[in-house]
């Protein structure tokens, strides 16, 4: 079908990509009726908003501001009223120049910044956005080679937790590190999923970004539950007991009963939290107010989500289109400023138990930071920051017009995956996201990184472009989609310098060289997996391993050493009829390459001896062969690694199958060893040893 020239202006207007080149170089149109959709769908908002924004812009802090005033498109030359105005409000400048003239304002900090353009009747609100050279570059990276620890939070085994991964598990898991030279802890996404349908377990497919995942609490850490006697005599319950030890000794995480045994025991600390006259209690009563009145009414509209979600899936199963707000009735879906109001009003005991969960979780997450400064733990906490969040997310449903509710992420057809990918994920709108002088992204930076020492950006690539699929489309139908590079970029530098928040940039797979260049400009931390490393037959030199990366052996996407080596996730993939045929026997040849080709690295290097005996074929993985591949990671250049636990367990599972929903137990797999085993064991602490001299080496 033939594309006009008025459509193609059209579509380029909102960012849409008129053709793309795929994985082999060949050039591919996008479908005209895809022009078509996305080209309506991304339009400007035709209503103004209130604190809408008529333009943003981006200059480097410290260089004097330029505003193109023809980008205003006043017919003809008026006098304008300049004011430059700081967060607080704070004028910077204030003065007259004519329109036909060429505004020049001075240098400042980096920061976001408010241009008011006045004329007689008219007055033109901007956005600046004043970006630091670099994200923020933490100064141990300067005089050391860094490493951490890698783990899914979920799957540790305590003897302390409640059949789950928690927050205390997580201070053990980081003095315990500290002690071993450690410099992080990495984690899975805290982000909020759906209390409701405790079972829709992925990190990635969130309710929420901006908010936490409560079930990491660690219950007994909180001072309510310190001083209720009432709940500590439930708790110390033979029933109570027996039913935790039972959670605890599952080969994986039980979400729905855990859930529910942490909420009864939450429910009875926030009543007490609510009544109790301790000095303590009402000294944090102050701090939670406090909390409620910064958060605003984005806090309670979560609280108020997850009371509706409670009440339209209390005797349902929620699936991937009846997830969260997507199986509620009608009437609750899309609600006016009124409804809000009186459901708020309806069910506030219910939505302040919300918030105070929200409070809990961050008070309990900012101590472990904390922690990590106390112990010496230069970089603390490594978190995650999801792609986005799901089509039925708290996100979505409070502010449906952020984003395009129909249209989804996902991956254009390549020889991995020839049908593409679906991830069932909505994209921001930019044209909204823009108007709005991107302040929602700004929040949702703000909100993972103000406890984060590194954070690591999910598909960095989205900042750029995404590949948009429509409504009841497959992923082939879809089209890239460019979002604001430039400003999204200046954001995440401004909130990284900020919030003294490293910054790693998912960066897998095809790069466009302008996305590369800004990333390396801005200091972005590249993502280096050895699995994806190989190339003719061999992996790099440790010299050779990108300085400026964070460099891993695997992902949460891909199974762990152990597995890998006896080709496990092949075997699955086999057993569930993901992969079969010539595509399976494909994938196990090359897995063989693979192995071959780390095993001759190995020897090149020096790490196996030239009479080691063994080939890929024959050669099972064995703790030698295992501590000198983390030895050739921890010697390389890259000035960040991270190894993961069930690694050095040499544990063989895989977290996540992708491809799978039901099929394989995703996010519930647990380690071998509890915390207390791992780190009073004589040979773990030698390997902790191994990688942390070869880091200093």
């Amino acid at each position: 079908m033939q594309v006009s020239d008025s459509l193609k202006r059209s579509a380029e207007d909102v960012g849409i990509s008129l053709s793309h080149y795929d994985i082999d170089g060949h050039l591919i149109y996008a479908p005209p009726e895809t022009l078509h959709y996305f080209t309506a769908l991304l339009q400007p908002p035709s209503k103004r908003e209130k604190g809408a924004f008529d333009d943003v812009i981006t200059v480097f802090e410290n260089e004097p501001i330029h505003y193109d005033l023809a980008r205003l498109s006043l017919s003809e030359p008026v006098s304008l009223t300049i004011q430059l105005l700081d967060e607080q409000g704070k004028k910077c400048v204030e003065q007259t120049c004519s329109s036909s003239q060429s505004l020049l304002l001075p240098s400042l900090p980096f920061g976001y910044y408010q241009l008011n353009l006045s004329t007689a009747n008219q007055k033109y609100v901007i956005r600046v956005l004043l970006a630091p050279r670099t994200a923020y570059q933490p100064p141990v990276l300067q005089s050391k080679k860094a490493w951490g620890i890698n783990v899914q939070l979920y799957s540790l085994r305590s003897q302390t937790n409640w059949g789950i991964g928690d927050f205390g598990d997580l201070a053990y898991l980081i003095e315990q590190g500290a002690k071993q030279g450690a410099d992080f802890i990495g984690i899975n996404p805290l982000h909020l999923m759906y209390p409701a349908v405790p079972e829709w377990a992925s990190p990635y497919s969130s309710s929420s970004r901006r908010w936490l995942n409560f079930i990491y609490l660690d219950v007994a850490a909180l001072p309510e539950f310190k001083l209720s006697r009432s709940v500590q005599t439930w708790f110390h319950s033979t029933p109570v007991q027996e039913q935790i030890t039972s959670l605890r000794e599952a080969k994986t995480v039980a979400y729905g009963e855990i859930m529910q045994l942490k909420l009864t025991a939450l429910e009875q600390l926030f009543d007490f939290f609510k009544r109790s006259k301790s000095a303590q209690i009402i000294a944090r009563r102050q701090d939670f107010d406090a909390f409620k009145k910064a958060q605003g009414e984005a806090l309670l509209l979560q609280g108020l989500f997850n009371v509706l979600d409670g009440i339209e899936h209390e005797h349902q199963q929620a699936e991937e289109n009846t997830i969260g707000w997507l199986g509620w009735r009608k009437e609750w879906q899309m609600l006016s400023a009124r409804e809000r109001k009186a459901l708020l009003k309806e069910h506030e005991a219910k939505v302040e138990f919300f918030a105070w969960l929200q409070w809990a979780t961050l008070q309990q997450l900012g101590e472990l930071q904390t922690l990590c400064r106390q112990v010496g733990m230069q970089l603390g906490i490594y978190g995650d920051l999801a792609v986005n969040s799901s089509r039925g997310s708290a996100d979505v449903w409070s502010d449906p017009e952020l984003y395009c509710v129909n249209a989804s992420v996902g991956a254009p057809p390549d020889p991995l995956g020839p049908v593409g990918q679906n991830w069932n994920l909505p994209p921001y709108n930019p044209s909204v996201l823009k108007a709005r002088g991107f302040q929602p992204f700004i929040e949702m930076l703000r909100a993972n990184m103000q406890n984060f020492g590194v954070l690591r950006i999910d598909h960095v690539m989205g900042l750029f472009r995404l590949w948009l699929i429509p409504e009841n489309k497959t992923a082939a139908d879809g089209a890239y989609v460019h979002y604001p590079f430039d400003e999204l970029m200046a954001i995440l530098a401004i909130e990284s310098q900020r919030n003294q928040c490293l910054v790693i940039g998912e960066d897998l797979g095809t790069v466009p060289d302008e996305v590369r260049l800004k990333l390396n400009e801005f200091r972005i931390f590249s993502y280096f997996v050895l699995y994806f490393a190989q190339c003719n037959n061999m992996y790099p030199l440790k010299q050779d391993f990108p300085p400026h990366a964070f460099a891993t052996i695997g992902t949460h996407d891909v199974p762990s050493l152990q597995s890998f080596w006896h080709c496990l996730d092949l075997a699955l993939f086999g057993q569930l009829g993901i992969l079969e045929g010539d595509v399976l026997k494909e994938k196990y040849d090359q897995r063989v390459v693979d192995k071959q080709a780390l095993l001759d690295s190995l020897h090149r290097d020096g790490y196996l001896p030239p009479d080691y005996w063994g080939d890929a074929l024959s050669m099972a993985m064995h703790d030698n062969l295992n501590r000198q591949i983390h030895r050739y990671l921890a010697e390389s250049e890259s000035r960040l690694v991270g190894v993961q636990l069930e690694n050095l367990l040499s544990q063989e599972v895989s977290f996540n199958l992708p491809g799978t929903s039901t099929e394989y137990p995703n996010w519930r797999k647990k380690l071998s060893q509890s915390l207390e085993l791992i780190f009073d064991d004589a040979q773990m602490t030698a390997f902790f040893s191994l990688i942390n001299q070869a880091r200093r080496a």
